[in-house]
Formats: structure tokens, sequence, C-alpha cells
């Protein structure tokens, strides 16, 4: 049976694929897989806020009103809602970053994007990343317009 080189060339290869490829997989299940990464970063899963938990952890911004890119203006209001009451507690100490950053996404937008319910869930998630990227004690959890007015 080991008598013929191209016979044993070729158990040789197969042999070799089946063990890199076992230990591909075994790499990949646990240590390159996204819940192995998720769970060695410690990362917990995030359980929904109840109704009292959204009331304690959300913070108004207030009406503001500023220009489109479109040559029009909108007057605009937010519930931003923190994950706990020390995140609510830094947006509230960060409002002037928060209203800036409303500011300048809204005056980056044209009317016609901000259309419809699509427009509003893109610039609320927009708004929510750039918010959160400035928190340093907690993370935002949701960004809700309770009003917006065109003209």
């Amino acid at each position: 049976m080991f008598q013929n080189k191209l016979f044993n060339m070729a158990l040789i290869i197969i042999i070799s694929i089946t063990l890199i490829g076992a230990v591909t997989f075994v790499l990949w299940q646990f240590y390159f897989s996204p819940s192995a990464q998720s769970a060695a970063a410690g990362h917990e899963e995030v359980k929904p806020l109840t109704a009292d938990e959204m009331v304690e952890y959300t913070v108004d911004s207030g009406e503001i009103t500023t220009n489109l890119l479109s040559n029009d203006y909108i007057v605009a209001r937010f519930s931003i809602t923190a994950d706990s009451s020390k995140g609510k507690e830094e947006l509230t100490k960060r409002m002037p970053q928060v209203n800036q950053i409303i500011i300048k996404t809204l005056a980056g937008l044209k009317r016609d994007e901000l259309r419809g319910t699509e427009g509003l869930n893109k610039l609320e998630a927009k708004i929510m990343n750039e918010i959160s990227a400035i928190m340093q004690d907690g993370k935002i959890v949701q960004v809700i317009t309770t009003k917006s007015l065109f003209s």
C-alpha cells in the first residue's frame, strides 16, 4: 500500500487539508466568531428599558430651530434616552454639545431627506450615533423626534 509514491503523496495532502480544516473550524468557533468576541469583551446583552426607566433616563432637547441645507428651516424637538442614571446625568451636562450635534446634523440635510418615516429614522440614528460617540459614563439607547415643523 505504501509502495506507490503517488498514493503516499495524495494521502499526505488529503490528511493535511483535513487537519487544516479542523484547526480552522475550532479557531473560528472559539476565538473569531462574533459570539466568542462579545463574550471575551464582556458585553452584556442589553435588556429593554421599562416605561418607568425610560421616563427616568430621558432628557428633552427643547425646541431647536435651524436652517436646512435647502434654505428651509426646521423647528425640532428630541427626547434622548440614556441607559442609566449616570448616563442621564452626563447627557444633561453635555446638552450644549448635544444641541450642537443636532444643529450640525440638521444643517447638513435637505428637506427632502427628512420626509417620511425613513428620513426621520435616519436622522434619529445619526444623532444617536454622534451623541454616543461623546458619551463616557453611559450610552444612548434611543433618540425620538417629538416635534418637527418645516417651513
